[in-house]
């Protein structure tokens, strides 16, 4: 699951709570929070959650807090004192994938069109993209492969029928009609 860039009324809460019920990991992704800000949401959270929080802005902060990794973009560098198998790579197409020599996972799409938004259109068909996981398995590539972007309830099936490892999803828990551990729930029973 990852954060919305933007604030969230009790959203350290509600994350822990979804960590109780099983979340196995958080991406904290705050695009205009300095690092400090980071750093205080962190310590605010118990310590024996912090192993599965991922951040997407500074990788220094990963090793001080013993977080679970950091994240980039297909193209991005990633910074030389992290771990490979602490990395996720966000990535469009099978082209992003062939280029990771390693990492902890992949995030593959925008898989379905956003509900609310434009800013996740699929440039493949959900079939094409199945074919990218098959493909990427028969050549090898054995980290996970979650399916990324407009990923709900009511199609987070689909997911694991076209063979996804997983699914991250963002509108499906804080946009939610349902409170975010209702909706936690749901994806649950729905994969």
């Amino acid at each position: 699951m990852l954060s919305s860039t933007v604030g969230v009324k009790n959203e350290k809460a509600v994350v822990c709570s979804l960590f109780e019920q099983g979340l196995s990991e958080f991406h904290l992704r705050k695009p205009r929070w300095t690092a400090e800000r980071v750093a205080a949401w962190i310590r605010a959270v118990p310590e024996k959650y912090r192993s599965r929080i991922v951040l997407h802005r500074f990788p220094e902060l990963v090793a001080k807090y013993n977080l679970l990794g950091f994240h980039v973009e297909a193209g991005e560098t990633i910074p030389e004192n992290l771990p490979r198998e602490k990395v996720s790579v966000r990535c469009r197409d099978f082209s992003d994938i062939e280029k990771i020599d390693a990492c902890r996972c992949v995030l593959l799409g925008p898989v379905f069109p956003a509900e609310k938004r434009d800013l996740t259109v699929p440039v493949r068909t959900l079939e094409e993209f199945a074919a990218i996981v098959a493909y990427a398995r028969k050549r090898g590539i054995t980290f996970p492969i979650l399916a990324f972007g407009g990923v709900t309830a009511e199609n987070i099936h689909q997911c694991n029928g076209f063979g996804f490892d997983g699914a991250a999803v963002v509108g499906a828990i804080w946009e939610s009609k349902d409170s975010p551990e209702k909706a936690f729930r749901a994806l649950g029973k729905k994969w």
